[in-house]
């Protein structure tokens, strides 16, 4: 059984061109993405806008500047993450690869309501990511040295979200 870490990036800010949250690879390790997800955890009332972000996996990738968050073993006895870095913020380097647009809502949920908003709310359709689980035909996205996935916001910067990324990791 592999290793299984989870990052997680709370209440993060939707900012233009920045990244909600990322992944990078600069070591020998072999990590496998196997979900990412995002929570709208705005509680507080907000005019909210469609923020358009893209999913990006990145090669002869860097990330300068990040605000790193450490990502939690689902096993305390798993080995250290070295030359793995999990966080949001700072500039991406390397060959951008598009590999999905979403559509976000950042109003805040209400109670009684059954709009876009409240249904971020709800984890089986806030995952934005899902690749490796269900059909083991279905390779995850892999990060070898030099490679990053980024969840990456490109318009709309209003209200805020959680994000987290749940990934396996191969010592080489």
């Amino acid at each position: 059984m592999a290793n299984t870490w989870n990052g997680f990036v709370t209440g993060r800010a939707f900012a233009v061109s920045s990244v909600n949250a990322g992944l990078l690879n600069a070591g020998s390790r072999v990590l496998r993405l196997r979900r990412v997800g995002m929570l709208n955890n705005q509680t507080s009332a907000v005019t909210g806008v469609i923020c358009l972000m893209e999913l990006r996996w990145y090669s002869g990738a860097g990330w300068t500047t990040p605000t790193s968050v450490s990502a939690v073993a689902h096993d305390s006895t798993n080995s250290p993450l070295s030359s793995v870095t999990h966080g949001y913020a700072g500039t991406p380097t390397g060959t951008s690869n598009l590999l999905r647009r979403i559509l976000w809502s950042s109003d805040e949920a209400g109670a009684s309501v059954a709009t876009n908003d409240e249904l971020e709310c709800l984890v089986p359709l806030n995952i934005i990511w899902d690749a490796g689980y269900a059909n083991s035909n279905v390779q995850p996205l892999t990060l070898r040295t030099n490679e990053s996935f980024m969840n990456y916001n490109t318009a709309g910067a209003a209200g805020l979200a959680d994000h987290w990324m749940e990934f396996t990791d191969e010592a080489t």
